[in-house]
């Protein structure tokens, strides 16, 4: 298997502090341009491959995804969820906020402001 320390996702970076994994993106926005195969791929591994069972995404840049990004999340929420894991989204653009809200999804996911405020939430 290969070590954390060697993985190197292409949509985001990785930041690792004990259990928890922080996924931060770095694009503004992620459409069907993007692969979202290796996006859904990468997020998944890091339940699938790697058993983190706390995984903070950090959305800052992002502005806009579109609804299979919103998929990818909607899957990962999931998985974490059948692992007795969770996830939690923060540092959300309001536009981004916007758009979750319009899909009712800002109260399916756990939000928070920032990676500290959503350490706090993974307790």
């Amino acid at each position: 298997m290969t070590e954390i320390n060697e993985y190197d996702p292409a949509y985001y970076h990785l930041e690792v502090d004990g259990d928890i994994a922080v996924a931060t993106f770095q694009k503004e926005q992620i459409t069907e341009e993007d692969n979202l195969e290796q996006l859904g791929q990468e997020l998944f591994s890091l339940v699938d491959q790697y058993h983190f069972r706390k995984v903070i995404v950090q959305l800052t840049p992002v502005r806009f995804v579109t609804s299979s990004v919103l998929g990818k999340l909607i899957t990962l929420h999931r998985k974490l969820g059948r692992n007795d894991g969770q996830l939690v989204l923060c540092n959300l653009h309001d536009d981004l906020k916007e758009v979750l809200g319009t899909s009712k999804l800002l109260t399916y996911f756990t939000t928070a402001p920032d990676v500290p405020s959503g350490k706090v939430a993974l307790n």
